[in-house]
């Protein structure tokens, strides 16, 4: 560092400070060198003293000194926004956004800065800054009121790659913001496919970080979806990256708060704990500490169901005091509210925060089909899709060049090679026919067509494997069977479509009550059959009245009709024998006699007056 400090010593020369920079390889010495040039630039012309500060702000975004990028992008702000809106101008709002959401991932703290540079990229002619200021804002148009914005922004952008033949590190931010957005608002599918396009793309960069961020996007949208083992094969994929780049600290926070996450939704609570314990002893590695908050509060959910409730108090504690706790999201706050709650003492207040948990995630839901989102999502797929077909269009002419040449060697003919073409597209479509054919006849085979729940089959299948779970891991196990009371009367005075009618409008209000865990089926013509894991008595029965309660208070309007009616509830409960071992007959058995008792539970509700919960009581 000898040759810095003398030339430090000299007048600032901005294209020999350029060389210097160049020949530095660890940021700590970029920053060092740059501050020590800085005091000798008072008579630089303002564009290039904030280029140098981009150049100081990088090096310290690099040497995870956020706090002073922050300081030096601000400053860059200021000098250029009294002056002119050159390209370093947008780009330093972009990169300044991008800080704060990896620090806080609040869209209300991002966006101001991303807005900002959208309007003064539209003002210059450099496209490919506005594609970027495009992708970027279209991360603030992420809920269902604004989804339509969102995808529009992201179409422009694609235009701009599609008209300057962009390549793969501007396609694949395009692609990661389409996948952000459809998982903000729910459409979990199309999200999942999005992230592995911009995998394949980030892996054509070789961006170590980018590839690792997909994959920890894939695992969230795995998880939701349950595909286990797509949650497996990617936190494998995980592991790997985080064992061949040691250099990235921070993997292996993200690797285990993943496991964690993987290991909490298969109910695997004593894993799912020990590695968030292990995460959040990583924490310091990691700058985005709104994981590191969230972290915090699947780490007080799952010390709850693993019965330490004096530990999962403190942990929610924490997460409840954390300076991101706000950014989270609303239901994740409820739950851990409700289980430092529980910690208290507080029961009564717990059970109002998971319902209003269960609000907030049926009012998303509403918000998602209500505003289009579905319908604004299926034309971005469609405009993605061409565009991916114009690039693989251009792959496939330059093969069939190669193709030619080699054809012309071999002598052969160019209707061989035109009817192997036909032939492999026939098939492949014949292929995709089929596979598409047998998701659908599984899903049909699986669902009542009438309320789209599922149906007796698929209930007692599904139900039958879900009794297995929690006897073997010595859960209790709870049915609630109910129908409708005097339905035939409803069939007669308004005739069968109303009748239908209100079957559906009975299951769409109960399934407020249904969590993904449990299930409801249609098993009879107006009779339903709700599963309930991990239910114990007490709390089946709790839900069963405020099922009842729901369809009894507020009577259903179809039309210029309106029809009031009451349910008959009835539960059962089993309570596992660690000395039983189930096999496939006695569980198909078990859970057949719990039905039964679960029907015989409901007509004493009907017997006594209907409009009422009865649980089954063995006989002494």
């Amino acid at each position: 560092m000898c040759e810095t400090a003398s030339y430090a010593a000299q007048p600032a020369n901005f294209p020999l400070i350029e060389q210097q920079l160049a020949r530095l390889t660890e940021p700590s010495q970029k920053v060092e060198y740059i501050n020590r040039v800085l005091p000798n630039t008072h008579d630089w012309s303002a564009l290039d003293k904030a280029q140098l500060l981009y150049y100081l702000a990088s090096a310290q975004q690099a040497n995870k000194a956020f706090e002073p990028a922050y300081q030096s992008y601000s400053t860059i702000i200021d000098i250029l926004s009294e002056t002119q809106h050159s390209a370093l101008l947008i780009q330093s709002y972009l990169d300044r956004s991008s800080l704060v959401y990896y620090q806080t991932n609040d869209d209300k703290k991002y966006c101001p800065d991303r807005l900002t540079a959208l309007e003064l990229a539209r003002q210059q002619p450099e496209q490919i800054l506005l594609a970027s200021a495009l992708t970027l804002a279209a991360y603030c148009f992420n809920q269902a009121s604004n989804f339509d914005i969102g995808l529009k922004h992201l179409e422009q952008a694609l235009d701009i790659a599609k008209t300057q033949q962009l390549g793969a590190d501007i396609l694949a931010p395009i692609l990661e913001a389409s996948a952000s957005i459809y998982r903000d608002n729910h459409l979990h599918k199309q999200a999942q496919s999005y992230f592995l396009q911009a995998l394949e793309h980030w892996q054509q960069t070789h961006n170590i970080q980018k590839m690792f961020t997909m994959l920890r996007n894939l695992v969230g949208e795995a998880i939701i979806l349950a595909e286990w083992d797509s949650v497996a094969k990617y936190l494998e994929q995980m592991k790997t990256l985080q064992t061949n780049s040691p250099e990235y600290k921070e993997f292996a926070f993200f690797y285990y708060f993943n496991q964690g996450r993987y290991n909490y939704e298969r109910h695997e609570f004593d894993n799912a704990t020990q590695a968030f314990e292990i995460a959040n002893g990583l924490s310091a590695t990691t700058e985005e500490t709104f994981f590191v908050t969230q972290n915090l509060g699947f780490w007080s959910l799952s010390l709850f169901q693993h019965q330490d409730i004096v530990t999962a108090g403190q942990v929610a504690e924490a997460f409840l005091n954390s300076a991101n706790m706000n950014s989270q999201s609303t239901s994740l706050i409820e739950q851990v509210r409700a289980v430092y709650a529980s910690s208290e003492g507080d029961h009564f207040s717990a059970q109002t925060y998971l319902f209003t948990a269960i609000d907030i995630e049926r009012i998303h839901m509403e918000q998602t089909v209500a505003n289009d989102v579905v319908l604004n999502s299926l034309n971005h797929n469609i405009k993605m899709a061409n565009y991916e077909n114009e690039l693989l269009e251009k792959a496939l002419a330059i093969n069939k060049l190669n193709l030619k040449n080699q054809l012309a060697k071999q002598s052969i003919t160019k209707l061989s090679m035109i009817t192997f073409i036909v032939i492999a597209i026939s098939l492949g479509v014949v292929v995709v026919f089929l596979i598409y054919s047998r998701k659908q006849f599984i899903r049909r085979s699986q669902t009542d067509f009438l309320t789209g729940i599922a149906n007796r089959r698929h209930t007692f299948i599904e139900g039958k494997k879900r009794l297995v779970y929690c006897h073997e891991h010595q859960q209790p196990f709870t049915l609630i069977l109910f129908d409708i009371d005097h339905f035939k009367h409803i069939n007669d005075k308004f005739g069968h479509d109303i009748g239908d009618k209100a079957i559906v409008a009975a299951v769409g209000r109960c399934q407020s009550y249904i969590k993904r865990s449990d299930i409801i089926g249609r098993v009879g013509g107006e009779e339903f059959l709700c599963v309930f894991p991990n239910t114990s008595q007490s709390d089946a029965m709790q839900i069963a009245e405020r099922i009842r309660r729901v369809v009894a208070e507020q009577a259903f309007k179809f039309g210029g009709v309106t029809v009031a009616f009451t349910i008959s509830l009835g539960v059962a409960v089993h309570e596992p024998d660690p000395d039983i071992e189930l096999d496939d007959k006695l569980s198909e058995q078990l859970f057949s006699d719990l039905a039964k008792k679960a029907d015989l539970a409901m007509y004493k509700a009907k017997n006594q007056g209907r409009n009422q919960v009865q649980c089954y009581v063995e006989s002494t």
